[in-house]
């Protein structure tokens, strides 16, 4: 017969093993009776106590097989001793870790999975990404490739354009010019008058020097002999030309005080006229002497002068 025990207080019990059946007992310093327990497989992998009626309350009437196991295993070996209960505990917490354990790396496991599963998807997306950027900037090349053949093929067009019309501008210019030409050409030649000789022609008009030497009024009595008058001067471009033909001698020119207001000028033939300041000798006209440098000539540096009429100068006759 074989006794397992489970306890030593007056409120464990104890399994009996003997004669084919095993009783359970209560410590019989409790005054309790024992208990006949015939085990069989209920349903669902559990076993049931089919003990009498009587059967203890404290016993639960359903264990796990495993549980079973374990009983039916202690009621075949001897007692435990503290030492074996310390060291069963000790096997059943390190098991405890142990599946801890594997929990943990299994939970480990599944995060390395799924941080391996968003990084493939994650670099899958910003590799379809570039992809379709390196596309877009081959399409972009593409388009402004097209774009600068079809501008150089613009230029070029509108350069050879423009260098038509520019040697065709070019063309109608010269003729327009060429006719132009022609036709101030024939307008001169048409208008020059047929100066005598001795008279040099200028600007539709003819003049002749005369190198005696007279006064004022002898010098335009001479040139009325010629049917001209004395030279009116009345622009830059006959002052020009008529420096050009006098040398370095001094000229009467047809420039004098007006009798009724002598700050005002008259031609000989009749108008008025204010000359420009750098037609004049710098400080003239000054009316300097007796107050009668009443007529004009043609001084040094071809510069005017106010002078009396009675001096004696060359003379420059016009006519038209």
């Amino acid at each position: 017969m074989m006794k397992v025990s489970r306890g030593g207080d007056p409120g464990t019990y104890y399994i009996w093993q003997g004669g084919g059946r095993t009783t359970l007992r209560r410590n019989h310093s409790a005054g309790q009776r024992d208990f006949p327990i015939h085990w069989h497989k209920m349903d669902r992998g559990t076993w049931q106590s089919d003990s009498d009626s009587d059967v203890y309350e404290n016993f639960p009437g359903t264990k796990e097989p495993r549980e079973m196991m374990k009983i039916q295993q202690e009621s075949k070996g001897e007692n435990l001793s503290p030492k074996a209960l310390k060291a069963s505990e000790t096997l059943g917490t390190q098991r405890r870790l142990l599946m801890v354990l594997v929990t943990l790396v299994v939970l480990v496991f599944m995060f390395l999975i799924i941080l391996t599963c968003l990084m493939f998807i994650y670099y899958s997306t910003v590799s379809r990404q570039l992809q379709q950027a390196d596309e877009q900037k081959t399409n972009l090349l593409t388009q402004i490739t097209i774009i600068k053949q079809t501008l150089d093929v613009q230029k070029t067009t509108l350069l050879t354009q423009i260098t038509t019309i520019k040697e065709t501008l070019d063309s109608h210019i010269s003729e327009a010019n060429n006719s132009i030409r022609q036709d101030i050409l024939q307008t001169i030649q048409k208008d020059k008058p047929q100066c005598d000789s001795g008279w040099k022609a200028f600007d539709g008009g003819c003049y002749y020097i005369v190198t005696t030497q007279k006064n004022w009024v002898d010098a335009q009595a001479i040139c009325k002999t010629m049917n001209s008058d004395l030279v009116i001067v009345n622009s830059d471009r006959k002052k020009n030309f008529t420096e050009s033909i006098t040398g370095d001698s001094y000229f009467w020119i047809g420039l004098k005080r007006d009798t009724k207001d002598r700050s005002k000028w008259r031609w000989v033939d009749g108008t008025h006229y204010s000359p420009p300041e750098r037609f004049w000798m710098k400080g003239e006209p000054n009316d300097g002497g007796a107050g009668d440098e009443n007529c004009v000539h043609m001084w040094k540096e071809k510069k005017w002068n106010d002078v009396s009429c009675t001096d004696l100068y060359q003379v420059i006759c016009e006519k038209n």
